[in-house]
């Protein structure tokens, strides 16, 4: 696997190490309250926490007993998303809609904070758990300092502000990556927002003119390049240019319909200089690296 030259720690990540130190080889390790993470270790993000099995592990996705469970496999960062409930609170679910995850009805954006406090989580079986939806701040706060949260916006832009502002607020902003497909109003609202104490700011892009014009609004730490089959010419010098620069490069892991295929997919993308490995199958894709003897 190619050496990164890059230390991540999620302090780093926060901006609490200078940019110069990103490319210092002699320090293998940072440390910060969210653990220990090494220079060219893969960092696996597990999708809503990684709910493979979930019924048997009794953690259904985005529930605060799954935030445990992925500490225990030792998944570095918890991807989740987030929606707004009708009197402007903030809950933690991956549809906009309260059907698949709940035994609610309706969407999340007509429903209040007390009503939603009232339902259940479901397993992908379609039981009931005895979780409850979450709210921003106490999910964060139930990772304890020892994972990381990738968290998906995709309520509409003007929420935002409020968005950053509870976090900052909670002072669990070094706990935090907010991501999204590169919107450019997005990055323009980012870059107008006071800088101190923010979380990190990841957008997804698809191509050079959007890494180039996210480059031009925003200062950015860290890059996540938005391919889910097979990366094109273009993305790849992106991933070069962008390692090559210092940024940390984020990416999803691919798929195939077999074991072996797909291994053989995951053997040529960690040749890559991609730090943050995004993957719906984080168990599955951590035996794959501790059977290379590449974690």
């Amino acid at each position: 696997m190619k050496k990164r030259h890059v230390i991540l720690s999620l302090f780093l990540l926060a901006g609490m190490i200078s940019c110069s130190q990103l490319k210092d080889e002699k320090r293998n390790t940072a440390k910060s309250g969210t653990g220990n993470i090494v220079a060219g270790k893969i960092i696996i993000a597990a999708h809503r926490g990684g709910y493979e099995n979930d019924f048997a592990d009794k953690a259904p996705e985005n529930s605060i007993a799954n935030i445990q469970n992925a500490i225990n496999h030792g998944f570095e960062i918890y991807e989740t998303d987030i929606h707004r409930t009708s009197d402007g609170k903030w809950v933690i679910m991956h549809d906009p809609t309260l059907e698949r995850t709940t035994n609610g009805t309706g969407k999340v954006s007509d429903i209040s904070s007390v009503d939603i406090k009232k339902l259940r989580l479901k397993y992908k079986n379609g039981q009931l758990s005895d979780e409850k939806v979450p709210f921003l701040v106490d999910f964060i706060s139930k990772g304890d300092g020892k994972i990381m949260f990738k968290i998906d916006y995709k309520p509409e832009l003007e929420y935002l502000g409020d968005f950053v502002d509870e976090i900052k607020e909670s002072g669990f902003q070094d706990r935090v990556i907010i991501r999204s497909r590169y919107k450019k109003e997005m990055a323009e609202k980012f870059a107008k927002m006071d800088q101190k104490n923010m979380p990190i700011v990841l957008f997804r892009v698809s191509n050079l003119k959007k890494y180039n014009d996210l480059r031009e609004i925003l200062k950015i730490k860290i890059i996540s390049i938005d391919q889910r089959k097979k990366f094109t010419d273009e993305q790849l010098q992106i991933i070069k240019l962008a390692s090559d620069s210092g940024l940390i490069v984020e990416a999803h892991t691919f798929y195939a319909n077999n074991t072996k295929k797909q291994e053989e997919l995951w053997a040529e993308q960690v040749k890559l200089p991609i730090t943050i490995w995004h993957t719906k199958k984080p168990s599955q894709f951590q035996e794959f690296l501790k059977k290379n003897n590449i974690r």
